[in-house]
């Protein structure tokens, strides 16, 4: 089996900070907004954009039991309109590292198949089962979104909570707020602290920004008088010469 490369995509903890898993009314509330307001537009609103990295982070983030199910499967309708942040759950000492899988749509409508024709959907216990939900598991965390099969995004959740809440595993974790997936998203929806920027250093960032806005217009406003002025000498001096 060919090991996992995991998608190159922003991590949700830089953009966001860390993710709250108390409060379902969240999540509920960004999905109504994204539904009432993002259809076509989530990659051009900033406003759409984070309410999806929510969602996304609180999705991935938290265990299937902290949202609901409605939540969860709907969020996917804006799968291909949005752009995806990555969210890992907490590594579980008593869990084992999840299986390599090669993140291809065939290979992983292949494992959905043989999980299905396994009996797992709804039982989960047999060793087999096991096993092909916790590849399933490493897909829907590891992979880009484009290479999950919709038959997946669509029952995993449901699988997850009613059949194999005891079957999950570690997906290995490497964050790096200051990579170039994260620091091209970082400037918008970031905090200054999880990028590596003191609140400081965020400061100075504004001030001099708008310092520099301040010059130029001064010096512009500068340049406009001085060239009025002299327009005016060579009035002057125009008609002193008629007359």
């Amino acid at each position: 089996m060919v090991e996992v490369v995991a998608a190159e995509l922003p991590d949700c903890q830089c953009l966001l900070g860390n993710v709250n898993c108390d409060d379902d009314k969240e999540a509920n509330s960004n999905l109504a907004y994204l539904q009432d307001n993002c259809t076509g537009r989530c990659r051009s609103d900033i406003e759409c954009q984070q309410r999806f990295f929510q969602l996304e982070q609180m999705a991935y983030g938290c265990s299937g039991e902290s949202i609901p199910l409605n939540v969860l499967n709907a969020m996917h309708t804006f799968d291909t309109e949005c752009e995806h942040c990555r969210e890992y759950r907490p590594e579980d000492t008593t869990l084992t590292d999840c299986p390599q899988i090669q993140c291809s749509a065939e290979q992983i409508n292949t494992a959905w198949s043989n999980f299905v024709d396994d009996g797992c959907k709804n039982n989960c216990t047999q060793v087999s089962c096991e096993d092909g939900f916790q590849r399933l598991f490493a897909a829907m965390f590891m992979c880009d979104p484009a290479e999950v099969p919709e038959i997946l995004k669509n029952n995993f959740h449901s699988v997850e909570v009613r059949s194999c809440t005891e079957q999950q595993c570690n997906i290995p974790r490497e964050i790096d707020c200051k990579s170039s997936a994260n620091t091209r998203f970082v400037v918008t929806y970031g905090s200054s602290e999880e990028s590596g920027l003191s609140s400081g250093a965020v400061t100075g960032i504004v001030v001099g920004a708008v310092m520099a806005a301040l010059i130029i217009v001064v010096g512009t406003a500068i340049v406009l008088r001085r060239r009025k002025a002299k327009d005016s000498v060579f009035l002057d001096m125009a008609q002193q010469y008629q007359t």
